[in-house]
């Protein structure tokens, strides 16, 4: 299941730079990496029930703070004035409207944990909803009865005994013992009572109401969540849709397949439950179908049997429940689809060089959050009939017409076996025909991951100061069917290595860059092919590899996804210990020349930080030229703004040195202060 794997589908806020940006003569402002902190990101778009508002969420840099925080917004559709309907210090998210439109229900952190508050459509006070123990996880309205369900995580029947053993020191933590689960709870809105639906050794997710209110479809999952300082957050590879009496009662299995099914939707009148599924729990890589399955049971039925990409995680049913509309990364672009119930037939209904990152539909009316690669996300609206032609109803980022943005082009070559390969170069600000420029190869994470030709503001810092950039998309990615993600199955470092390296020939070919000022960075997957890369080859004048994998067969005891280990190198390390060495970038260190910064979060669970360390320290002892930074409470991905600046310049000053580039002005690393 291709969700899984934002594992390493690059993560990080810094290294990742995932666009291409076109160029803009509009402006001489160059972006910084402070102006990239502050662009703001909108999401979650919600049509009201009579869909003349829109609400959604804008996530904003707190420089005070020094994280990002999520606001709720509405906006008319017809794009009036948009109003900030909350402002708490931590920030509000996932908005829902009530049946009648009259509220809206969010999930809030004030007070310890996030719980649901509830708040007038036309601006107030926000009123807490539920307190829980825990925080409430997800949550859906009712239809008519003005009840809304809910999921958080139990508590210990224990609960006194052990916080007494780590009051009193003995806290011994049994490994893979001790779970807590997420169940399944309703709550009136006006009176506050309870009742618990679900109990048992599994997790519960993804509530959604019938269109009557009767049942409450939901997922469920056999993992738990340890209770300890650590959270065992592998992914279950075998999910099931149920469906539960909303006043109780005896739960029933709807699906059974030995792979995932998940983000059940309820057709209007009831009939058919679609949700997103693959047949392979084995399988990494594989393919999300839509299905359907009717609530009294059956065989489910392929809707995208025949559909070259998985089907996203975003489902909705047409008014008259003849069809479904879902969300697909095809290529370099992700779109939205239609598929008809009767027949299966795909058709595309949005268009053009964008990417739209979410949507939700209302009656004939379609919201999208959608941006191109000139602008950051805006929210659209359209009449579903004509989603391909939407209306902007939104200037989240209005600053962005002050600065010169660099241009892109979404490029292809040819891999091993005559295999069509694509990816982004981003040309350096003011690049002039004939001049061949520095190169930083970017390199995706996953494996099965991709490069979106979408705007990212982090892109444009390498650009303004003067590099190109080559972002590929081998083999391995997704985007490109089924057959092309699983082409490097225990291959890691094989051909898709020949792949990207093909691409960088494509470039110096085409005359864009210098064949003698070649860099190469990436995070997470892209780590692993950074650190695998400078094993293979010298043609790199420096690299960068953040929560990068040196040593498979170690990382397989390491991390939380052991499984993804097993698949791709079809086996286990005692049974398949040469394939895991064989792509180890630690098995051939001697070879090593190029100079190489290791950067790492120091609470990364997907790849624990003892894979930088290692490689940091052979290569040490060899004699050749590393860094080691080490980022506090981070863990995947680099998230506080202040380590994003820190590390942004740091990467810009470690390529310019190892290029002998000296600038007039050169980048400075700002601290925000967080004095209160």
């Amino acid at each position: 299941m291709k969700k899984s794997l934002k594992f390493l589908l690059s993560p990080l806020i810094v290294i990742s730079i995932l666009a291409g940006l076109s160029i803009s003569t509009r402006a001489q402002k160059r972006m910084t990496i402070e102006d990239s902190l502050a662009v703001k990101q909108a999401g979650a778009p919600e049509i009201s029930p009579d869909a003349r508002r829109v609400a959604y969420t804008i996530s904003e840099w707190d420089q005070k703070e020094n994280r990002r925080v999520s606001h709720i917004w509405i906006s008319p559709s017809d794009g009036g004035r948009a109003i900030k309907l909350t402002n708490g210090e931590k920030g509000e998210s996932a908005p829902q409207w009530s049946a009648n439109g009259d509220r809206i229900a969010f999930l809030a952190d004030r007070g310890g944990s996030n719980q649901i508050w509830i708040i007038p459509s036309d601006g107030g006070e926000a009123e807490k909803l539920t307190s829980e123990d825990n925080s409430v996880q997800s949550f859906t309205w009712s239809h008519y009865t003005n009840t809304i369900a809910f999921i958080t995580r139990d508590v210990p029947k224990d609960k006194a005994e052990r916080e007494k053993r780590k009051k009193d020191k003995f806290d011994t933590i049994l490994v893979d013992a001790d779970y807590t689960y997420a169940h399944l709870w309703t709550i009136n809105v006006e009176t506050k009572e309870k009742k618990r639906l679900t109990e048992g050794a599994y997790s519960v997710s993804s509530p959604q109401f019938s269109p009557d209110d009767r049942l409450i479809a939901y997922v469920v999952s056999r993992t738990g969540t340890q209770e300890s300082t650590y959270t065992d957050i592998s992914e279950d590879r075998n999910t099931d849709i149920y469906i539960v009496p909303a006043q109780g009662g005896t739960p029933k299995q709807l699906t059974n397949s030995p792979g995932v099914e998940t983000n059940p939707q309820w057709s209007p009148y009831g009939n058919w439950i679609a949700y997103t599924g693959s047949s392979d729990p084995k399988s990494w890589a594989a393919k999300n179908d839509l299905m359907i399955i009717q609530p009294d049971g059956g065989s489910p039925k392929n809707l995208t049997r025949n559909f070259i990409e998985s089907t996203g995680q975003i489902v909705q049913w047409s008014r008259d429940g003849n069809s479904i509309y879902f969300n697909s990364g095809v290529g370099v672009y992700t779109h939205i689809y239609q598929a008809t119930v009767s027949d299966g037939k795909i058709a595309q209904i949005t268009k053009g060089n964008r990417n739209c990152a979410a949507f939700d539909i209302t009656g004939s009316m379609i919201a999208i959050s959608m941006g191109d690669n000139l602008s950051s996300d805006d929210i659209w609206i359209a009449p579903l009939d004509r989603a391909d032609n939407p209306r902007k109803i939104t200037q989240i980022n209005p600053q962005l017409k002050d600065f010169s943005l660099a241009e892109t082009s979404v490029i292809k070559w040819k891999g091993p076996d005559n295999l069509d390969i694509e990816g982004i170069l981003v040309k350096p600000l003011g690049y002039e025909p004939g001049k061949r420029y520095p190169l930083i190869l970017q390199i995706h994470g996953g494996p099965y991951g991709r490069f979106s030709d979408t705007f990212n503001s982090r892109a444009q810092f390498f650009a303004a100061n003067g590099y190109a950039l080559l972002m590929p998309n081998p083999r391995g990615s997704t985007g490109y069917g089924h057959e092309f993600t699983v082409a490097n199955v225990g291959d890691w470092g094989g051909k898709d290595f020949k792949d990207i390296m093909a691409g960088v020939d494509a470039v110096i070919a085409n005359g864009v860059a210098d064949p003698d000022r070649l860099l190469v960075m990436g995070g997470s997957y892209g780590g692993f092919m950074t650190f695998w890369t400078v094993t293979q080859t010298d043609r790199f004048k420096a690299a960068i590899g953040h929560a990068a994998i040196s040593d498979w067969y170690s990382f397989f005891g390491q991390s939380d996804i052991p499984g993804l280990m097993e698949y791709g190198f079809t086996g286990m390390p005692w049974n398949a210990t040469e394939v895991f060495r064989k792509w180890s970038p630690i098995t051939f260190v001697e070879k090593v020349k190029t100079p190489l910064m290791i950067t790492h979060g120091e609470r990364d669970q997907r790849v624990p930080i003892a894979q930088g360390e290692q490689y940091y320290r052979s290569l040490k002892k060899r004699g050749v030229e590393v860094i080691f930074l080490r980022y506090p409470r981070e863990g995947h991905g680099i998230q506080e703004p202040n380590h994003v600046i820190d590390l942004s310049n740091r990467q810009l000053e470690w390529f310019d040195s190892h290029l002998g580039i000296k600038r007039s002005k050169p980048a400075e690393i700002k601290a925000v202060s967080t004095t209160k």
